[in-house]
C-alpha cells in the first residue's frame, strides 16, 4: 500500500503543476459507454479499485459537499455500486434514512457486504433500480446523489426528468462525474491507468478510460437541462470532472 502512496503521491504533484502552468483541454466526440457490470470478475475488480486511495478522497469530498445541503429525512445515491460512498455518508450523518440504488445485482451484493462489516446493514437499504425507472413515488426523496454514473446513463435526459419527479419540492440532487474535455494530461494518465495498473477484467471493458470518453463536457449539460423544466442548476467544473447541483 505504501507503494500505491507514494505514486499517487508523485501524480499529485504532476496534477498541482499542471493546474498553475495549464494544458489544452481535450477536444473529442462522445464514445458512450453504457455500464453493465453483470460479471462477477468485474465487479470484483470494481470494488479492488474503488478502495484505493484517490477514490477514498472522491467519495470524502462528495460527503463534504453534502454539509450544504444541511442533510435530513432520506437520501438516496444512484448508481451506489459496491456502497463506498453511501457508508461514508451512513457513518457520517446516522439520522438519514439511505437507500443505495443500481442496475447491477454483482455490485450490490459487495455494496451490502461493506454495510454489514461496518454494522450497517441496519441503516442502509440496497434496491436493484434503472435511473431512468426509479423505484420510488413522486416527490418522495428529499436529496439524490450519484457519483461517477452520469456518463453511463443511456438517455440522461429522460433520466433527469426521472430524478425530477420523486425529489421533494425544495430537495436537491448533487452529482458528481467526469468532464470529457479534461485537461489531456488526465487523458495520458487515464490510459496509464488502464493499460498497466488496473484490474485485468476492468481493462477488457476500457476502464476506467472508457468512463472519461463518455463523459460529457460542462456545455453539453446545460443543453440537456435547456431541454427539460428544470431551474436552480449550478455546475461546478474543475479539473477532470465536475459537480452538477440542482435544486428544485
Amino acid at each position: 500500500m505504501s507503494l500505491w502512496y507514494f505514486f499517487f503521491g508523485i501524480i499529485g504533484i504532476i496534477v498541482a503543476i499542471i493546474l498553475i502552468f495549464g494544458l489544452p483541454r481535450k477536444n473529442s466526440g462522445r464514445l458512450p459507454n453504457i455500464e453493465c457490470i453483470y460479471n462477477t470478475e468485474v465487479a470484483k475488480a470494481f470494488e479492488r479499485m474503488t478502495n484505493l486511495p484517490p477514490f477514498k478522497l472522491l467519495y470524502q469530498k462528495v460527503v463534504s459537499r453534502l454539509k450544504e445541503f444541511n442533510p435530513s429525512g432520506k437520501l438516496v445515491d444512484i448508481g451506489c455500486g459496491t456502497g463506498n460512498l453511501i457508508v461514508k455518508i451512513a457513518e457520517k450523518y446516522p439520522g438519514l434514512e439511505l437507500i443505495g440504488v443500481d442496475i447491477s445485482s454483482e455490485t450490490l451484493d459487495y455494496a451490502k457486504k461493506r454495510a454489514t462489516r461496518k454494522k450497517l446493514d441496519k441503516k442502509i437499504e440496497f434496491k436493484i433500480g434503472n435511473v431512468e425507472d426509479l423505484p420510488f413515488p413522486n416527490n418522495s426523496v428529499d436529496i439524490i446523489v450519484s457519483t461517477l454514473s452520469l456518463h453511463h446513463w443511456e438517455d440522461p435526459t429522460k433520466a433527469f426528468k426521472e430524478i425530477y419527479r420523486v425529489v421533494k419540492e425544495n430537495g436537491s440532487l448533487l452529482i458528481f462525474d467526469f468532464r470529457r474535455d479534461s485537461r489531456k494530461f488526465f487523458y495520458g494518465f487515464l490510459k496509464f491507468i488502464t493499460k498497466v495498473i488496473v484490474p485485468k477484467p476492468l481493462k477488457k471493458v476500457n476502464e476506467p478510460l472508457g468512463s472519461l470518453q463518455s463523459g460529457y463536457t460542462p456545455r453539453e449539460i446545460n443543453e440537456i437541462f435547456s431541454q427539460i423544466s428544470v431551474k436552480n442548476v449550478e455546475i461546478k467544473p474543475f479539473l477532470a470532472w465536475m459537480f452538477i447541483i440542482i435544486t428544485k
